[in-house]
């Protein structure tokens, strides 16, 4: 029996040594294995969250795009063909907006020169530039000219031999190419002192009566003279010089930076304006011609005709029987206002063909605006004083807002017909 229970014992010791052996090695994989439980909760969270990530993707797209996109998309409101975008124009505040632009600032301030409307910004900008004066060659060799449809005013009378010529004023538009350019005569000086612009030319009528030389008295007046600074002769082939000298606006302004003549002049007097009148009380077709000089036979070359359009409101331009184009924008010379100025014109006493032309004091005038024909007067006081236009009654002309296109013809010589109206 003894040997029986010591065989007993041991075997029991042998089993527990074996059990301890099993459990520590269950122990020790228990450490090092990762619980099923978690595992298997991993493999089922992650099928959920692509799950729901796709059907959020799904959802955006139906409820943000598709349910929101236009019905339609073909339907497009278009303008009426004969409203052109104003890009014909090179326009100091053209830029790019992005899709979500932000709202633009309102158009509250007034240009004194021509009535468009700029935003309080915009005018900011432009107060930093002083009007530019530009000579332009009218040769019919010249044409077409380049620039005159980014004017804001142009003048237009005779230079000599019957040809006539243009003084034409930029400010809201700053056209890289303007010309051909001329010289200056004493009566567009007369002109240009109301605005103390930059003055571009090149020459000027030299002579001994001081009613035309305007040589002497662009630095009797301290006017701000550009002259041919930065101009270019273009050889296109067909002009040849003096009819293919050309200058710049903002090459103009760059100038003006190194001199301080920067800034615009607070002395310019602002001309009264109005939004055009409704279609409804616009006039109907009115065709005019303006003759400059009736007594030299020029063929008609520089006899130009303005004809009125009703839906755009604006006159188009023909001249020597041809439209007039702009080459630089490919456009027919328009104006929102067309005035005839009627003024005295005489010879000098120098001796030479320059002639003198009233500038200061009063006569008639005929102004052109919503197709309508106002008989009325002008008058300037002084070379510094702004011309002004007056109707039959008395008052003061309010100008359409655009350009403003002034032709002095002479009471003797010039004259003006109604063609259609």
């Amino acid at each position: 029996m003894a040997k029986i229970v010591e065989i007993s014992q041991n075997t029991d010791e042998v089993g527990t040594e074996v059990l301890d052996k099993k459990s520590r090695k269950e122990e020790t994989q228990l450490k090092t294995e990762k619980p099923k439980s978690k595992v298997q909760f991993k493999k089922f969270v992650f099928p959920i969250v692509a799950i729901l990530t796709v059907a959020g993707i799904a959802s955006f797209y139906y409820f943000a795009i598709y349910k929101l996109r236009p019905t339609h998309p073909s339907e497009v409101v278009l303008f009426k063909d004969n409203y052109i975008s104003p890009k014909s124009s090179p326009s100091l505040f053209e830029f790019s907006e992005p899709l979500l632009a932000e709202p633009k600032e309102p158009k509250t301030e007034v240009s004194p020169l021509n009535g468009l409307l700029f935003s309080k910004k915009e005018m900011d900008q432009l107060k930093k530039r002083r009007p530019v004066a530009v000579m332009i060659n009218n040769h019919s060799e010249a044409r077409p000219q380049s620039g005159l449809n980014s004017a804001d005013i142009v003048y237009e009378t005779n230079a000599e031999g019957g040809i006539t010529r243009y003084m034409a004023i930029f400010w809201s538009n700053a056209p890289a190419k303007v010309g051909p350019i001329r010289s200056l005569r004493q009566y567009y000086l007369e002109w240009a002192s109301e605005y103390d612009p930059l003055l571009i030319r090149d020459g000027c009528a030299e002579s001994t009566d001081p009613r035309a030389n305007a040589c002497g008295n662009i630095y009797a007046y301290g006017m701000k003279d550009i002259g041919t600074i930065n101009s270019w002769r273009w050889n296109d082939g067909v002009r040849v010089a003096p009819h293919n000298e050309y200058n710049s606006i903002t090459k103009a302004w760059d100038y003006a930076q190194t001199r301080n003549w920067d800034s615009f002049p607070t002395s310019i007097q602002s001309y009264d304006f109005k939004n055009d009148a409704l279609v409804a009380d616009r006039g109907s077709k009115t065709i005019v011609k303006t003759v400059f000089h009736m007594r030299l036979n020029n063929s008609g070359a520089y006899d130009a005709i303005w004809t009125y359009d009703k839906d755009t409101n604006s006159y188009f331009r023909k001249i020597g029987g041809r439209l007039d184009v702009d080459q630089e924008t490919g456009t027919q010379v328009t104006a929102k206002n067309v005035v005839i100025q009627k003024v005295n014109m005489s010879a000098s006493t120098d001796g030479t063909a320059h002639i003198i032309v009233q500038t200061i004091g009063e006569g008639p005038a005929v102004i052109l605006q919503d197709g309508k024909i106002i008989n009325g007067t002008w008058k300037k006081s002084s070379r510094l004083d702004r011309t002004k236009y007056f109707d039959s009654s008395g008052k003061l002309i309010k100008f359409n807002r655009g350009r403003i296109w002034i032709a002095a013809i002479a009471n003797s010589s010039g004259k003006f017909d109604i063609i259609e109206q």
